[in-house]
């Protein structure tokens, strides 16, 4: 008997062993099935342009006075905490050949007289002042006493840059400049300007990236201008109709960069959603972490149940935002929507209109997809955004759009 009750006893611990070993495996199945489909959801997320701040993150009041400086070492942090990859800037000499981040050739619209803070009533010339005028005389301007600073230099401008972990984007013609870039970050900076033979010196000292400034040209022939250039290199242009998808495809294909400068509002979307690589931006925003570090608001699922007609959120902050963005989130059906043989009225089948502060953005209908709009939203006790869409019978090609408000 107690050999047959020994045998029980280890068959019933055997069994329990078992037991566990399957519930065991079982539950690595699920955790395996469920990372396949993270990996997947992954997999299908948009790629994002690497998005530079113009000038660093600068802003103004609704009197239209800097608040945050441009060109500033505090546009430099205010990029960081909007989570901008890296800034741009413009360097020039001054009349004893000292490196200054000013874009303008004057002082009159950016800078103050030092002393009483009054504005410059005739043109003051950078190339005129010795660099001891320029930091003695002169200040920033700006709404925020504590930000109104002398003109950094180029090498405060680019200790700051590492301070804050973000990359410069020089844009400049002065040779001397990139090779101070050079020491200072290694190749992990941009090279951003115009002429390939001027290029093509840079790239014989230095393996950073390099944009070349451009007007025109098919992209076969800004492709072969890239090759005399070599490394990783790309284009950049003001010039927001050459940036069609076809375009946008043939130069990335190819290995190379397509960057929208400064384009206006809505065309800074459309560049982004035709497949450009880099986006130099004054109110383009697309943060490079998903989620908000501060409060963030979402808002989801808000149309009304009409047969006919149009949807429409408004969005008003019933709190002051001195500094915030907003992006838009939008997922497209697969398949479109019939077009009607009447009148809808302001918004067509098959668009969605988003509207920022009056600056409208229509975004037509090309099967599945997600699309973000994001801008940066200043002086936000004023700040609206409004999106609309028309539907047939509470039909649209909009799957759900969501708006993310970010709060600094």
């Amino acid at each position: 008997m107690l050999q047959i009750f020994t045998l029980r006893v280890l068959y019933n611990e055997e069994l329990l062993t078992l037991n566990k070993i399957i519930k065991a495996m079982k539950r690595l199945f699920i955790l395996l099935a469920l990372l396949c489909v993270a990996f997947a959801t992954e997999a299908k997320r948009p790629s994002f342009p690497h998005m530079y701040a113009h000038r660093g993150s600068w802003s103004k009041n609704a009197e239209g006075e800097f608040v945050i400086p441009e060109n500033s070492v505090a546009a430099v942090a205010a990029a960081k905490r909007m989570g901008y990859e890296g800034i741009e800037c413009d360097v020039h000499y001054t009349k004893d050949g000292r490196m200054v981040i000013l874009h303008d050739a004057t002082l009159n619209r950016t800078c103050r007289l030092s002393g009483d803070y009054s504005r410059l009533d005739k043109p003051v010339y950078l190339n005129q002042l010795t660099f001891e005028e320029l930091r003695r005389d002169y200040v920033l301007e700006s709404a925020d006493p504590a930000l109104r600073t002398p003109v950094p230099t180029l090498e405060e401008l680019l200790e700051e840059c590492k301070v804050q972990g973000i990359v410069p984007m020089l844009h400049s013609d002065l040779m001397e400049s990139y090779h101070v870039a050079q020491r200072m970050f290694g190749n992990d900076w941009i090279c951003f300007t115009g002429g390939v033979e001027h290029l093509k010196k840079v790239r014989e000292f230095s393996d950073c990236t390099i944009l070349l400034a451009i007007n025109d040209g098919t992209a076969e022939e800004n492709i072969a201008r890239l090759k005399q250039i070599g490394g990783h290199c790309g284009i950049s242009t003001m010039n927001y109709s050459l940036y069609t998808p076809e375009f946008c495809k043939a130069l990335t294909d190819a290995g190379y960069e397509v960057q929208a400068s400064i384009f206006p509002a809505p065309y800074e979307a459309y560049a982004q959603r035709n497949g450009i690589t880099y986006q130099l931006t004054d109110f383009s925003y697309m943060p490079t972490k998903r989620k908000a570090d501060g409060k963030l608001t979402v808002y989801t699922g808000w149309y009304n149940k009409l047969g006919l007609g149009s949807r429409t959120k408004r969005f008003t902050p019933t709190e002051k935002l001195d500094y915030a963005g907003c992006v838009v989130k939008i997922k497209m059906r697969k398949r479109a929507i019939k077009e009607p043989e009447f009148d809808l009225g302001d918004v067509k089948i098959g668009c969605v209109d988003v509207e920022f502060d009056g600056r409208k953005y229509e975004i037509e209908h090309r099967g599945k997809e997600t699309i973000y709009i994001g801008r940066r939203l200043m002086d936000g006790a004023g700040s609206k955004v409004q999106t609309r869409e028309s539907h047939i019978n509470n039909k649209t090609c909009v799957k759900k759009i969501q708006q993310y408000f970010y709060y600094l």
